[in-house]
């Protein structure tokens, strides 16, 4: 079978890495990854064959169409994500793509990686995604996600979501059809977990965005110090920017001064793949806050590839992806202080935890999510 996945693959780390890996370890696959003409793609390896085919730019889609005109696969693999090949501009031309593959009579299978419940799109959404809130308006985004997730599922043979309440959200609020869509978990990447002695500091990896909630988890460390001032613990940042929400950024540097936490908050910025493995594996837990979850969270599966505990904001995706005090710990986003305090304290529960997570992501391995790909695919061609 040749399957063309078109994804973007860069920064280290991305999703589109782990499951192209899976997906090309599978019998009789001729694997084709189209992505953006970032020359740094050809440096991946094991995922394929990789063509850096597409532009930033509203050219992407003639440039996809023109690369599979040449390659003729079998399946086609898209994925969807806003920002992902280019701006929303872009993303509202995706479904153009979609309906003139399927007119050319390619199989289509579509990965919507994001969703949110109309009622959550208000003002304060808006501002967290645009820099002119005065000009877009929460109807007009509501409108704007509706018509992107329906045309896509009425042209694709098939929709691929990562959890339950993801299709909920879709078939509720936007009227996808019910049976189109097909739950995956995420897959969770396998890392090398050696035995290293960890070292006292909670570790935050992602972008330094508004959504994250990192307010809370700082807010919540500042008091969990003064409550504790001979803890030792100390809390390290890491992560890059994202175009057009860089004062985000400043303003969790701002938080960090602000509540005098200079020598207890470590801020890395953006780190290559060699420095984030030994920050995962020393790192005592993971910290994953959040004020919006919009689909399975990337970091949080990097973590249990690392077998780390992990503890996060109780909402959304991560209350179907975390199994509480189990493969994870949820907090309330005004209650960090105290999740800190029992990570920090219960040894015994931050190991119980990372047992767990080390069996749950064998389950989940690029391999056997690859597998369930596969059925599907079979399935539909």
């Amino acid at each position: 079978m040749k399957i063309v996945f078109v994804s973007g693959m860069l920064p280290s780390g991305h999703y589109s890495q782990y499951i192209t890996n899976g997906l090309s370890k599978q019998k009789d696959v001729d694997l084709i990854v189209y992505t953006d003409k970032d020359p740094k793609n050809l440096t991946i390896k094991n995922c394929g064959s990789t063509k850096l085919v597409w532009s930033k730019s509203p050219k992407y889609i003639l440039e996809i169409i023109k690369e599979i005109i040449k390659d003729q696969p079998d399946i086609i693999h898209l994925q969807q994500e806003l920002n992902m090949y280019g701006g929303i501009f872009t993303a509202t031309l995706f479904p153009l793509l979609v309906l003139i593959l399927r007119l050319m009579r390619f199989t289509v299978v579509t990965t919507i990686h994001a969703s949110v419940f109309k009622n959550q799109i208000d003002d304060k959404f808006v501002e967290m995604f645009h820099k002119n809130s005065k000009v877009m308006k929460p109807e007009i985004l509501r409108w704007y996600f509706h018509f992107v997730f329906k045309s896509i599922s009425v042209f694709s043979n098939k929709i691929l979501v990562h959890t339950n309440l993801a299709k909920k959200i879709l078939t509720e609020d936007y009227g996808l059809s019910d049976k189109k869509i097909v739950v995956v978990p995420i897959a969770i990447p396998q890392k090398f977990v050696y035995q290293v002695e960890k070292e006292n500091y909670f570790f935050y990896f992602g972008y330094m965005v508004r959504r994250k909630g990192l307010g809370f988890a700082l807010e919540g460390f500042r008091k969990y110090i003064e409550n504790n001032p001979k803890s030792d613990f100390k809390f390290i940042l890491a992560g890059g920017k994202i175009p057009g929400q860089e004062k985000a950024y400043d303003e969790i540097i701002n938080i960090i001064k602000d509540n005098k936490l200079e020598d207890k908050v470590i801020v890395k910025g953006f780190i290559e793949e060699k420095e984030q493995d030994s920050l995962y594996q020393k790192a005592y837990a993971v910290v994953i806050p959040a004020i919006l979850s919009m689909g399975s969270s990337g970091p949080f599966f990097h973590a249990n590839s690392y077998g780390k505990c992990t503890f996060a904001s109780n909402i959304g995706h991560f209350k179907e992806d975390i199994d509480n005090n189990k493969t994870g710990v949820l907090t309330e986003n005004d209650m960090w202080d105290k999740a800190f305090e029992l990570i920090a304290k219960d040894k015994k529960l931050v190991q119980e935890i990372e047992s767990n997570v080390i069996s749950k992501a064998k389950d989940r391995s690029p391999e056997n999510t690859a597998k369930k790909y596969m059925n599907i695919y079979h399935e539909i061609v």
